[in-house]
């Protein structure tokens, strides 16, 4: 069961200390007149380290995805949960995406400060379900804002640009929240002409307060579903375990190691299937 959470806040930053799924993570608030952000980060964190930016999906705000960055975190990762369009139900601008990104990518280090964080060794991007497209868009369009990809089920990327940085994607085998299964995660892993992993969450279905309905599916990865779009189940907290596993994986094999399926599987609780470069899903 979900935890809340408990915060203080100070006079120019939030920081809080989040009790999420069990985990510790450390947080803090920015809101800029660009967009709003959420920092995760472990403490004590690596002086260098890998950081994330996750732009939202549609309706969602950067306090909707606290326990996948928390997991995330944990590896020693900054994550950085972003609203691009504060204000604005869609999150599809890929402009404001990388006006966003710029921002962050310009003032971490001074956001970050006290921490331990002094440098950043790669910058992942990528987003759920709006966001994801935003990001696949402003990544093709500008190659140099991402050194690779990190999207959760990216809304609608059959028609989003191509990307040649490694990505990792994660999705599903069921079409829920109006998201059609082959436009989104598997749409983004054909759109990648680098290095490629898609995780793909097999279908499984069980009764709920909402009747028979997906286990997993598109709104798993935010802490409490989506607007109008719910199975009325709490997601286990070993799917966002999970994730962070694969993503550490992600990781170590593009920048560290050496890039083959065996190098990029964990062993999951959630049921999946992995599909990496050549694969067909």
């Amino acid at each position: 069961m979900k935890k809340k959470l408990f915060f203080s806040t100070g006079l120019a930053l939030c920081l809080c200390i989040a009790f999420i799924s069990s985990a510790q993570a450390n947080y803090f608030d920015k809101t800029t007149s660009l967009g709003q952000y959420r920092v995760f980060y472990k403490s004590p964190s690596p002086a260098t380290c890998e950081a994330f930016i996750l732009g939202v999906g549609t309706a969602m705000s950067r306090d909707s995805y606290d326990n996948l960055a928390a997991a995330m975190s944990n590896y020693g990762y900054v994550v950085v949960v972003m609203d691009h369009q504060p204000g604005s139900m869609t999150k599809t601008d890929a402009t404001k995406y990388k006006n966003c990104v710029i921002e962050v990518q310009n003032n971490i280090l001074g956001w970050v400060s006290g921490t331990g964080i002094t440098s950043i060794a790669n910058w992942i991007l990528g987003g759920h379900s709006a966001g994801g497209q935003a990001a696949q868009n402003a990544v093709s369009a500008n190659p140099w804002l991402a050194d690779a990809i990190f999207s959760i089920d990216p809304y609608n990327c059959s028609g989003a640009g191509n990307v040649s940085v490694p990505a990792l994607y994660w999705g599903f085998n069921v079409t829920t929240c109006f998201v059609t299964q082959e436009d989104a995660a598997e749409a983004g892993y054909y759109g990648s002409m680098g290095e490629r992993a898609f995780y793909r969450v097999k279908k499984i279905y069980s009764w709920g307060p909402c009747g028979y309905s997906p286990k997993y599916y598109h709104c798993s990865f935010a802490d409490g579903s989506c607007p109008a779009c719910t199975n009325c189940m709490y997601t286990p907290s070993t799917f966002y375990t999970d994730i962070a596993k694969s993503v550490n994986k992600f990781i170590n094999a593009a920048f560290y190691g050496t890039w083959s399926k065996a190098n990029l599987t964990v062993s999951t609780t959630t049921p999946t299937e992995l599909f990496v470069d050549g694969d067909q899903p």
